[in-house]
C-alpha cells in the first residue's frame, strides 16, 4: 500500500527512521531502512481542529 491514514499511519511511522521535520508544512520525512523507501507523514487537512487525520504516504520519486 502507498498510503495510510489515522492511527494506522502513526503505527507504521513508529517503525521508520526519522530523517527530517518541516515545521512549516506539518510534515516529517522518514526512511524505511530495509527498503530505502522514503515516507512522508503529514496532515493534509491541517485547517481542521487538531490538524485533521495524519497521513503516511510514499514520497514521489
Amino acid at each position: 500500500m502507498d498510503e495510510y491514514l489515522g492511527e494506522e499511519a502513526l503505527r507504521r511511522a513508529e517503525v521508520l527512521t526519522k530523517v527530517r521535520v518541516d515545521v512549516d508544512c506539518w510534515a516529517t520525512e522518514f526512511v524505511d531502512t530495509d527498503t530505502g523507501i522514503i515516507w512522508i507523514l503529514d496532515y493534509p487537512e491541517s485547517e481542521l481542529q487538531g490538524g485533521g487525520l495524519p497521513r503516511l504516504h510514499k514520497k514521489d520519486p
